[in-house]
């Protein structure tokens, strides 16, 4: 079952929308409060009307009903202990070289990679080049009489 992560504001959202709901306000007067309030942020006209339509309904619970859908058949134990295998042999590897080798999509692999063995992509930090002085011979015979370019 994939679960959907809601955003802090979403729920908090959610809540607020309860709170007018138990006061008697109507879906209109909630959702023009939320707009002041979150502005570009807050949850959509219809959104608000549905979380209404729930709360005469009964339903007390702010979070989403569990879903049902297909099954993630690439994110098993065995393709994330191959994934591991393959990372521990050679960290250098692309989520594509991976994805190929085990005739899996880019987003299981990531998945895998980030979700399930934890794994993060390092920062590198190039050092900072030299900047080499250039030095003009200009017909000098010594090293005092060179200049710098």
């Amino acid at each position: 079952m994939i679960v959907r992560r809601l955003r802090h504001c979403e729920m908090e959202q959610r809540v607020n929308i309860k709170f007018y709901f138990k006061l008697g306000k109507t879906a209109t007067e909630t959702h023009e409060m939320l707009v002041k309030v979150y502005g570009v942020d807050a949850v959509s006209k219809k959104c608000v009307f549905e979380w209404f339509k729930r709360f005469r309904g009964g339903k007390e619970d702010v979070k989403d009903e569990p879903r049902s859908g297909r099954p993630p058949i690439s994110t098993n134990p065995d393709n994330i202990e191959r994934v591991r295998r393959m990372l521990a042999d050679d960290r250098r590897l692309s989520l594509r070289m991976i994805a190929e080798e085990l005739k899996i999509s880019l987003d299981s692999v990531s998945n895998i990679i980030h979700e399930h063995l934890q794994k993060r992509k390092k920062k590198v930090y190039a050092f900072p080049t030299l900047r080499r002085c250039a030095t003009c011979d200009n017909g000098a015979s010594s090293d005092t009489e060179r200049s710098v370019c």
